[in-house]
């Protein structure tokens, strides 16, 4: 059961702050300044003591006092309850409960316990609430602190018996009187200045509930004698509609109807109008059971006096009843007779409109299930032709489809030709860039000729094959899938550009294992791999390494071509992201050219495929292209 109170005052609270703040003379103590007045005011302003925890919250944690600090933060969590901010009060006495845990503060950790449980308790969670009251009742009784073990019992004893109140169980009602009369008896013998007056009423409502007046009476009289000497008439209001509800139990209905006019008088005489309609429910049940007593006893009369009416008139009613009786009779067998002839005709006329509302209806029947034949008949046809037609029309796009599709294939497949007739060129152009900065001797120079002759007939019988496969493609555009051995391709392509490796002095590392496996299209595949190889090259700085990676999982294959060079932004791997567009070429490391679609081919023969394609690029360190490969 809870009670507000209204607390006034002159000043502000920044007034009172900035009062308290000019006789300070250390952080310290402005601290303890700020805490002071938002304790002192957070009951009747509390939006304003939450700025002022703020500010000061805010010193403490700049100069580290840490005590301070969670005090203050205890006090913040306080206020948030005020302002029934449930989840930000809990939040913030749960920080409060974890620096006090560090500390290994009880007693603070038993007040976090106490404060968690109050924000659930007005939250309307009773069963958290009762959590945390029992673990802080769990401390103080291991600091053997007997007020605030008094204080968290009386709290767990006013949910059992909001429970009790609430339900019709008899166990829950005798389980918290119980509970209630065994910390009444604690608090006499422990802590004789814990206030019990809420206690005492909570203890008469549970009495009266289980029909025990006498005792229901004893702690009302004990609850009015408290809260009239405090003076306190939110209290004694409650206190004396209990008592009011005791007459009304004891048919005591003039006893009862002084009681509220009594209560009425408190409620006006304090200003609390908010408890007119906190107590509006008993006053109209006590103002019910009065008015039905007064029902009751006006039935009563009137009863009596009907009883005597009745019998007089019982016998004027049998002497007229039998004059009326004959002259009934004679009129009865009049019109009997005029009824018959009636009814004759009405069922003579029924049965005609009968005949001809049957006729009506069988010819309406019979038009409308010849026109539901009909349109039952023209639907299906309707159906059927339309059936047709979306076949067709699907027909029609997907021929479409594979008409765009083959149309940028073709395209495509003759862009290859003149992409990788690259390779060759580009160690060529590479020599030529090394001679312009270095001079070589003759012999190597032989010697490079020598492999760029040998490059250039290994590319020119690539190009043979290439251009056999194309043609082959053209006619036929089918995937030739297959189980192919990803660590031969790699090895191939390393073969096909060997020279440009060496001539940068690259390390080729390759983790991809032997034994892998995967299925796809082997030319396509080989396309893809070389053509990322070939850029890896491109752009990896002399001296570097090109490491070639696997990785596995339940849905798919991750073959990784990872590269040491230049590497991109992220305006340029955004730009990359679009590969159905050909992309602007880089120069290399050694100012190698090339076209800008070899990766836009490798991405729409992996889309054929099924596969997929991303980068990871850092500028200055590299870059990661990967295949996923569905299994």
């Amino acid at each position: 059961m809870l009670f507000n109170f209204c607390a006034y005052g002159q000043d502000s609270g920044w007034d009172k702050l900035d009062k308290q703040l000019v006789e300070t003379s250390n952080d310290s103590t402005r601290i303890l300044a700020y805490y002071k007045v938002a304790s002192e005011i957070y009951r009747s302003n509390p939006q304003e003591a939450q700025e002022i925890v703020s500010k000061g919250l805010g010193l403490a944690t700049d100069k580290r006092f840490e005590a301070l600090q969670i005090d203050l933060l205890n006090l913040q969590g306080v206020i948030y309850l005020k302002l029934n901010n449930f989840d930000e009060s809990v939040k913030t006495h749960f920080k409060v409960l974890k620096k006090r845990e560090e500390r290994n503060d009880k007693k603070g950790m038993m007040l976090s316990f106490l404060n968690i449980g109050n924000v659930f308790n007005k939250s309307y969670d009773p069963d958290q609430a009762l959590k945390y009251y029992q673990r802080a009742l769990d401390l103080a009784k291991e600091l053997r602190d007997t007020r605030n073990r008094a204080n968290i019992s009386t709290n767990i004893g006013n949910i059992y018996a909001q429970n009790a109140l609430n339900g019709e169980k008899k166990k829950d009602i005798a389980h918290a009187i119980d509970y209630l009369v065994k910390t009444v008896e604690f608090c006499k013998a422990n802590a004789p200045e814990v206030d019990l007056y809420n206690t005492y009423i909570l203890l008469s409502y549970l009495y009266l509930k289980a029909d025990k007046l006498e005792l229901s009476t004893y702690y009302t009289d004990l609850a009015i004698g408290i809260t009239s000497k405090k003076k306190d008439p939110v209290g004694e209001s409650y206190a004396r509609i209990n008592r009011a509800n005791i007459y009304v139990k004891e048919k005591r209905f003039d006893l009862a109807a002084k009681e509220v006019n009594l209560i009425k008088s408190i409620i006006a005489k304090s200003g609390f109008t908010n408890l007119t309609e906190d107590l509006q429910g008993d006053f109209d049940k006590i103002a019910k059971a009065i008015k039905e007593q007064d029902a009751q006893l006006i039935l009563s009369d009137q009863d009596s006096l009907d009883r005597k009416f009745h019998e007089d008139a019982e016998v004027l009613r049998v002497r007229v009843r039998e004059e009326l009786r004959e002259k009934y009779e004679s009129e009865k067998r009049e019109l009997e007779n005029k009824n018959l002839l009636l009814k004759n005709a009405n069922i003579e006329r029924e049965a005609h409109w009968i005949k001809l509302i049957w006729l009506a209806t069988f010819f309406v029947l019979l038009i409308i299930s010849v026109m539901v034949l009909l349109l039952i008949k023209k639907n299906r046809l309707l159906r059927e032709e339309k059936r047709k037609v979306d076949l067709q029309a699907a027909e029609i796009r997907h021929q479409h489809e594979e008409l765009i599709q083959a149309d940028r294939f073709r395209s495509s497949i003759f862009s290859v030709v003149s992409h990788d007739l690259r390779s060759p060129l580009s160690t060529f152009q590479a020599l030529l860039a090394v001679s312009k900065i270095v001079e070589l001797p003759a012999d190597e120079i032989k010697s490079m000729l020598i492999n760029i002759g040998n490059q250039v007939t290994t590319a020119s019988k690539m190009l043979d094959s290439l251009l056999v496969w194309s043609s082959q493609q053209m006619a036929n555009e089918k995937l030739e899938i297959q189980e192919i051995s990803p660590y031969e391709i790699i090895r191939e392509c390393q073969a096909l550009f060997i020279d440009r490796i060496n001539l940068k002095n690259l390390s080729i590392d390759v983790r991809i294992s032997p034994q892998l496996t995967i299925q796809s299209d082997v030319k396509r595949f080989e396309f893809i791999i070389r053509n990322i190889f070939n850029n890896a090259i491109k752009f990896s700085f002399s001296g570097k390494t090109i490491i070639f990676d696997q990785r596995e999982s339940e849905r798919e294959v991750l073959i990784s071509i990872t590269d040491q060079g230049i590497g991109m932004d992220e305006r340029k791997i955004a730009a990359l992201k679009n590969m159905q567009k050909q992309q602007h070429s880089l120069e290399g490391t050694f100012e190698e050219k090339g076209s800008g679609i070899g990766l836009m081919l490798c991405h729409e023969f992996a889309n054929r495929m099924g596969y997929s394609i991303t980068v990871e690029s850092s500028e200055g360190f590299g870059s990661t292209f990967i295949v996923h490969i569905p299994k």
